[in-house]
């Protein structure tokens, strides 16, 4: 993955990913070329197979990608490594071990790996290892001897050797130049702006206790695509950077403590100004910092720090202001819209987003902010949160090509897929994406919710409790999808606490907030005030008492199982009549 040409070719990268993970998750056999077009490319569920050959044409250059890889390796490397291959026809990957001819490639009915490989031993007695490879390439059925040659070889072969290096060389330019040069600079670009945090220890040599909670924060750490992390020192970062350097300092207890079960501190301060923004406490009673509960709180303690609204985050708007510059400050501008949802945020954002788009053309944290913008476009007379459109789901599939394993990426595409109401994509990206990252609240109270919408109610309950455990306050959204979930789930007394327990006045414009406490208040007995909560809900979708519920359903609602399903439980708990 960090070689030169797989680094250039993020598309190819992210291939050979998806189909090792295949491979080792034992469904290699049973790649299918829609499959790897849709979960491993990033390709819409609308990709046809029959009409397009972008899977198969994408698995080829991979092939002959790591083939050139490994022909560009010198001997004493490749006698250290197995080499991965794709044999022609399938699409699994296989090991080849050390020293054995690259042959998987070459069309069934070859030599295998094995026969090969005892070919060029059998050759080995003729002479040099170069005779010894030619021979391995003859066929099984030529017995015969080669006679030997009048004339010396020997400058021939160099001057074939040195033939084929530049071959190899011109191939690896020739697949690699799509990758546009000066696009991937950009991206490098931008990836320079963000905040920046360095870990270390206090003392600087720490202890197996303190050097694995650093190693623990710096895992959790990497996981917001927003940050850039590293342990020790960050050569990236120039003094005209410094407002966007942090460090993470991991100490332990003070002097006179029992350090084995003294808990451990970690503390943010930003570089260029010496303050302190953030601490936290981790206590481990002697156990190892290693334990998942541990492990666990020191994530929730990053959450904080590093999430959408998070420590750094604010510090960085506080430190950028109104700056609605391309890059970076565009970023931070729409993390504040992200978590005030102001209406009057929304143009300035919108345009300096397109400016960024303009430079960094492959940036995903800017194709998924824009998918998401174009997506929750406001309609007139409308409170359906996301309307579908082509450039939001083109936009959000964009981010998914240029990094399959970004979580932002990944919650866009669910996003998108849940507007046009395909709930199968959305309920696989939702998966990956909290997968991917389980410590940013915003992206597990999407995913959560788009669980629930498609009536994944099981699913949907760990994660939007997880979301609200990880946030102070959690959105409304959030918060009636939940309420919504633990009714259906028979959890009613816990839903009504819930409803109740949030509602505030900023919570009275939501209509999925009064259908969930509506719902909660119906199913524990509360018919009255459930019916109160639900003549609310038709004046706030602007629609006169006693409307069916199909209708009042539709006017906020996106999926049709969804208002379905709202429809039966209202109906069943005595909130509305029965329709017919």
């Amino acid at each position: 993955m960090r070689s030169p040409e797989f680094v250039r070719s993020p598309v190819l990268r992210r291939l050979l990913e998806y189909l090792v993970e295949q491979t080792l998750a034992g469904n290699g056999e049973r790649l299918k070329a829609y499959q790897i077009a849709v979960e491993g490319l990033g390709r819409d569920d609308s990709f046809d197979p029959q009409s397009d050959s972008y899977p198969r044409v994408q698995v080829g250059r991979l092939r002959k990608m790591l083939e050139l890889h490994y022909a560009g390796l010198s001997a004493q490397e490749s006698a250290l490594r197995q080499r991965i291959v794709i044999p022609v026809g399938h699409y699994n990957v296989d090991l080849v071990p050390p020293n054995v001819p690259m042959a998987t490639s070459a069309p069934e009915g070859a030599a295998s790996p094995g026969a090969l490989s005892q070919s060029a031993s059998a050759a080995g007695a003729a002479g040099s290892a170069a005779d010894a490879t030619d021979t391995s390439r003859t066929s099984p059925g030529d017995k015969a001897p080669v006679p030997p040659s009048r004339f010396d070889r020997g400058w021939i072969l160099w001057v074939v050797r040195i033939l084929l290096l530049l071959g190899v060389l011109y191939i690896i330019w020739f697949l690699v130049r799509p990758e546009s040069a000066s696009e991937e600079a950009a991206r490098r670009d931008m990836r320079a702006q963000i905040a920046h945090v360095t870990i270390v220890t206090e003392p600087a040599a720490g202890n197996d206790k303190l050097n694995t909670a650093a190693q623990i924060a710096e895992m959790h750490l990497q996981r917001f695509e927003t940050l850039a992390v590293t342990s020790g020192a960050h050569r990236d970062v120039t003094k005209t950077d410094l407002a966007r350097a942090y460090q993470l300092v991991v100490r332990g207890g003070g002097e006179g403590v029992d350090q084995s079960k003294a808990p451990i501190f970690l503390t943010l301060r930003h570089k260029a100004s010496g303050t302190t923004l953030w601490s936290y406490e981790v206590n481990h009673d002697g156990t190892s910092v290693a334990a998942p509960d541990v492990e666990q709180d020191i994530g929730e303690g990053i959450s904080v720090l590093a999430r959408s609204g998070g420590v750094i985050a604010q510090h960085q708007r506080k430190l950028i202001g109104n700056d609605l510059s391309p890059g970076y400050p565009c970023l931070i501008a729409y993390d504040s819209f992200r978590q005030t949802r102001d209406p009057a945020l929304r143009p300035g954002l919108e345009k300096c987003l397109e400016a960024s788009l303009n430079q960094y053309p492959d940036e995903p944290l800017l194709l998924q902010a824009l998918s998401f913008l174009e997506l929750s476009r406001p309609r007139p007379n409308s409170m359906v949160p996301l309307v579908p459109t082509a450039r939001g789901r083109d936009l959000a599939e964009a981010a998914l090509r240029n990094d399959g394993t970004s979580a932002l990426a990944q919650i866009a595409v669910a996003r998108s897929a849940w507007a046009r109401g395909n709930c199968p994509r959305a309920i696989a990206f939702a998966r990956r994406a909290v997968e991917s990252n389980p410590l940013e609240p915003d992206t597990l109270g999407l995913a959560g919710s788009l669980l629930m919408a498609c009536g994944d109610y099981t699913g949907a309950e760990p994660i939007l409790e997880r979301a609200s455990a990880l946030n102070e306050q959690p959105g409304g959204y959030q918060i009636s999808s939940l309420v919504i979930t633990q009714v259906i789930n028979g959890k009613r007394a816990q839903a009504l606490a819930l409803a109740l327990r949030a509602d505030v006045p900023e919570l009275q414009t939501q209509p999925n907030f009064l259908l969930g406490r509506a719902l909660a208040l119906a199913a524990n007995g509360r018919v009255a005030d459930g019916q109160k909560d639900w003549r609310a809900l038709e004046k706030l979708v602007g629609v006169p008492p006693g409307t069916p519920a199909a209708e009042v359903l539709s006017r906020f609602t996106i999926s049709p199982f969804f208002a379905r399903r709202m429809q039966a439980e209202a109906e069943a708990t005595g909130l509305v009549p029965k329709a017919g």
